[in-house]
């Protein structure tokens, strides 16, 4: 069993986003549709039943122990803009230029 990241959420999730808030079962049902592994699918139905979010970013604050994915070879080719991230894992900086 591989661990779930937090790339993998966004990927299966953003389709339930775009008309207010979602609840839980709505993530997972969402997940579902976008045939997430089961893991993924565990790690949102362990979230409470009275959880509402309105959008992707609010969703990730409730799993700040999932890892981004972009560099454990989860192999999808998307970034999120991670690899920029200060130092101090602040904002965004800008890209080192040569």
């Amino acid at each position: 069993m591989s661990t779930v990241t937090r790339q993998e959420i966004r990927a299966c999730t953003r389709g339930a986003f775009g008309s207010g808030w979602v609840g839980r079962d709505q993530l997972c049902a969402a997940a579902r549709s976008a045939g997430a592994r089961r893991e993924v699918v565990e790690t949102l139905e362990k979230l409470s039943p009275r959880v509402r979010v309105c959008g992707v970013p609010d969703l990730l604050l409730l799993l700040p122990e999932l890892p981004d994915g972009d560099e454990d070879g989860d192999g999808d080719g998307e970034g999120d803009g991670s690899g920029n991230r200060a130092p101090d894992g602040g904002g965004n900086r800008a890209p080192d230029v040569a």
